[in-house]
């Protein structure tokens, strides 16, 4: 095989043709499994000499293989002529016979079938690539307040909108703020439509909203993901009596604790005692 005419023309369909024509094959009968023997033999050959050696060329090879072993599958071997003894047989009514099929013979076949054979597999076997789906990123802008200022703004605000009960809707905090069409009904999907009023707006809200909840200056709660945000203002007393609450609650733990350590206490003593006794 011309080395050049290999490396100009890289394809499997001439690399076979160049094989059946260095081998003096007869192109219109191939014989399958001598093609597929000597197409892996010069393979090896070219892997020999550090030559790179195109992948559909290595599937080609693989494929032939493959008809070549499916070919060997049908061949059967020739039965054996048996020996029929001679004997003197009853005349009687001789069952009819059923015409069987015969299996197919393997047979030569022409370069053209064989060339069209292998790219009808390698076509069947082609899968589109799926092209990753880029991720949408979401870019928000917050603007540059200082926090401080911005939870003394919010606390001012809650103070002045909440009910009798100390508690105001987070929408109604930040409704003011949004200059744009608010959404009609639940919007975006999400139930009461907090996000209608701009995602960024929701967010610059929100994060005041987390702070004064660590200052123990508001509760916020929801009763569902991404519903309504609720907004419980603390004064004073109500304060102190988070802070009474909070408080009875450790000195529970405490109590509790120390129940259990005089029990584990008592336990051992008891053993120590039985132990002596014995």
């Amino acid at each position: 095989m011309d080395l050049m005419s290999f490396v100009v023309q890289p394809t499997w369909k001439e690399f076979l043709i160049e094989l059946v024509n260095s081998n003096q094959m007869n192109p219109w009968e191939v014989d399958l499994i001598d093609v597929a023997d000597k197409y892996l033999q010069k393979i090896r050959e070219l892997q020999s000499m550090d030559l790179r050696i195109p992948a559909n060329i290595i599937l080609a090879s693989a494929l032939l293989l493959r008809f070549k072993a499916d070919a060997l599958s049908l061949e059967e071997e020739e039965p054996e002529p048996e020996v029929v003894e001679e004997h003197t047989y009853i005349q009687e009514e001789i069952p009819e016979l059923v015409l069987r099929a015969n299996q197919p013979r393997r047979r030569k076949l022409t370069l053209e079938e064989l060339i069209q054979a292998v790219d009808d597999v390698m076509r069947d076997q082609a899968k589109p690539i799926l092209q990753p789906v880029a991720p949408k990123i979401f870019s928000i802008e917050l603007q540059k307040e200082d926090m401080n200022e911005l939870m003394q703004k919010v606390y001012e605000r809650a103070l002045e909108i909440k009910d009798t009960q100390n508690v105001l809707l987070f929408s109604e905090l930040i409704k003011p703020y949004f200059t744009g069409e608010p959404c009609p009904g639940p919007g975006n999907g999400h139930s009461h439509g907090i996000w209608c009023y701009g995602v960024e707006n929701v967010v610059r809200h929100l994060m005041p909203i987390l702070h004064l909840v660590q200052e123990n200056k508001v509760l916020a709660w929801q009763d569902n993901l991404f519903g309504e945000i609720f907004v419980r203002v603390l004064d004073e007393k109500a304060l102190q009596e988070l802070e009474r609450r909070a408080k009875e609650a450790v000195e529970k733990d405490e109590k509790e604790e120390t129940e259990l350590q005089a029990k584990i206490l008592a336990r051992r003593q008891r053993q120590a005692q039985q132990v002596q006794a014995a």
